[in-house]
């Protein structure tokens, strides 16, 4: 690999696990952060984390709980509800706002991608009941890669092979590290194996 190869590959490695924020101002001061691999496998979970932060008194308007809404897209819709996606996570935050205070806190969540290509990571902190969006986000893309899903496919049928084998040879280690190095390989370090 060349030393200009070598340095895309760790400023990817570094990106990979790069969150993306939604900065607050004045018009919009609740702040987002999106934890989720900037690669994903077909039908595998892909995990998301949403964090989220508000200034003191932003969300005492709301009449019921908040809750985080993620969903998996080609195109972010203009609501949760209408947005065509699979649903990576839909909780209450933990813990709730209270009232006059600055707000910390988040929800934890994993669905499996249902189609290959660039998608989009649309989140949303709805109330529930009247479906009220106290703030959205839609700049996070995953890339659910058929190179990735192939690869790790191939590295799990090599990894159930070798569980039902009580010693491995040598050979056979060498095969089943080399199939974890192609699949971590095409797959980036936040993709699960």
């Amino acid at each position: 690999m060349t030393r200009f190869g070598q340095a895309a590959a760790g400023l990817a490695a570094v990106l990979a696990f790069a969150p993306g924020v939604a900065q607050a101002d004045s018009f919009t001061p609740v702040r987002l952060t999106i934890f989720v691999a900037p690669v994903a496998r077909l039908h595998k979970p892909l995990a998301v984390t949403v964090r989220v932060s508000a200034d003191p008194g932003v969300l005492d308007t709301r009449t019921g709980a908040l809750r985080a809404q993620v969903k998996l897209a080609a195109e972010c819709g203009g609501t949760y509800r209408y947005t065509l996606g699979d649903v990576l996570l839909d909780k209450r935050l933990a813990p709730q706002p209270s009232t006059g205070h600055a707000y910390s806190g988040g929800a934890t969540g994993a669905g499996g991608p249902s189609a290959y290509g660039i998608q989009t990571v649309c989140v949303w902190i709805n109330e529930e009941g009247d479906g009220r969006t106290f703030a959205s986000e839609q700049s996070v893309q995953v890339d659910v890669s058929r190179a990735c899903t192939s690869t790790a496919a191939r590295y799990d049928a090599v990894r159930r092979r070798d569980a039902r084998i009580r010693r491995l040879t040598n050979r056979q280690r060498r095969q089943l590290a080399a199939a974890r190095r192609k699949a971590r390989h095409a797959c980036g370090p936040g993709v699960p194996l």
